[in-house]
């Protein structure tokens, strides 16, 4: 990517297996972080949007609902990439993700759009 999204992060929920990030860091060059490697996989959902709200420029990357309402309902930051489909593969969801992401990185970063839907 550009100078302008190096001090972007993308946070992937707990839900997401670690190895997509490590794929999302390669294609994309912007720091991507497991739940689990942030030691986030047991914390409440309200702490994380709050520790990633103190960050700023955090997008975070899950399939869970709550992010999504903490997002419409108290705002960014953080930004959201919702995955809007059911359990898959490690494979599968990196395709799907792959196919989205600069889209996503657009409008989320360089556009005004708070939460981008995989479907």
């Amino acid at each position: 990517m550009n100078i302008a999204t190096n001090d972007w992060e993308f946070w992937l929920d707990e839900n997401i297996s670690p190895i997509i990030s490590k794929w999302l860091t390669e294609e994309i060059n912007i720091k991507c972080t497991s739940f689990h490697l942030l030691k986030y996989n047991q914390t409440p959902d309200l702490t994380i949007y709050y520790l990633a709200r103190q960050k700023k420029k955090i997008i975070i990357i899950s399939k869970d609902n709550d992010f999504r309402e903490l997002v419409a309902w108290r705002g960014t930051p953080p930004k959201l990439i919702s995955l809007e489909f059911g359990n898959c593969s490690n494979k599968e969801l990196w395709f799907k993700l792959k196919a989205k992401i600069y889209d996503a990185i657009d409008q989320l970063i360089f556009g005004d759009l708070d939460i981008f839907d995989i479907n």
